[in-house]
């Protein structure tokens, strides 16, 4: 027997720790892309699945604004890519707590509950689910896609738009100003 391990194995051995504890700390199903192919090869299906995502955690957003999923597959973001399995991930879990195999034809109490348990699940599970419900959220709510458009939601109308004087002042500013000290409004 050996007393000493040589170099070359060493470094196999902590290449696959390293390996295992990267693959322990993302989900083996991403890992692998272990979701339907049809999530990859049918973008309106995504859409459909996120749009009522999104629905369902804005309650009052409109289904059929173009942007309302922008942001959840926008290249720019890092989530993006984690789209598809996002989408096949909440189906999944509807079809499993429901025996529904489309998410979007949940109920909006059921699609809830499904992502409740999304977000109540495993850790790197958590992150994504939160990270989808906050990037939804600011995209929303701060017209990233169209400053101009504001949300009437939160009553905000967007850019500047032009008032007359009337509707943004009041109509006697004096009367929200101090009294004189002295006749003349000149102090002694």
């Amino acid at each position: 027997m050996q007393d000493h391990i040589s170099r070359r194995l060493a470094l196999k051995h902590f290449g696959l720790i390293a390996a295992g504890l990267a693959a322990a700390c993302t989900p083996a199903r991403v890992l692998v892309n272990a979701y339907p192919q049809t999530f990859d090869d049918d973008p309106e299906l995504v859409d459909r699945v996120l749009r009522a995502f999104v629905t369902t955690v804005i309650p009052g957003a409109a289904a059929d604004d173009p942007d309302l999923v922008r942001a959840l597959t926008d290249p720019d973001y890092p989530f993006a890519q984690f789209a598809a399995f996002f989408a096949a991930d909440l189906t999944r879990r509807g079809e499993r707590r429901f025996g529904e195999p489309a998410f979007e034809q949940l109920t909006p109490d059921q699609r809830a509950a499904v992502i409740r348990d999304g977000l109540e699940a495993d850790a790197t599970t958590r992150k994504m689910y939160n990270g989808a419900v906050t990037l939804a959220q600011v995209a929303f709510y701060a017209g990233i896609y169209d400053a101009q458009r504001g949300c009437a939601l939160i009553g905000f109308e967007g850019g500047y738009h032009w008032h007359p004087l009337s509707e943004i002042t009041y109509p006697d500013p004096a009367l929200f100003l101090a009294a004189a000290l002295t006749p003349d409004g000149n102090a002694a």
